[in-house]
């Protein structure tokens, strides 16, 4: 047997530059959904800001901080970039012709 897991949405600094790089770029994000087709794009542009700008690394931080503490604004962001990669995600799972069980944070 295989147990097929997949986590997703580890609450580390990845999403803080994830999120912090989705306000910037969509500022409106609570309430219209961003249209965000290509989640490696995304994240290379945020990890290209997080190494380059010292203010955006710093906000990026304190994003990861106020994920881990709750904020409802910051969640609404780490939502939002989960659903994108579970879209990604279920298309491979069903080229594939598996199913996975997803834990995360």
């Amino acid at each position: 047997d295989v147990l097929r897991l997949n986590h997703l949405g580890d609450w580390g600094t990845q999403f803080g530059m994830l999120i912090a790089h989705l306000k910037d770029q969509f500022p409106d994000y609570l309430t219209v959904s961003p249209p965000i087709a290509d989640l490696q794009k995304f994240y290379k542009e945020s990890k290209l800001r997080f190494d380059g700008d010292e203010d955006f690394k710093a906000r990026a931080y304190k994003d990861v901080v106020k994920l881990q503490s709750g904020d409802p604004d910051v969640t609404k962001g780490w939502q939002l970039i989960c659903d994108v990669s579970r879209k990604e995600f279920q298309k491979i799972y069903e080229r594939l012709g598996i199913t996975a069980t997803e834990r995360g944070e």
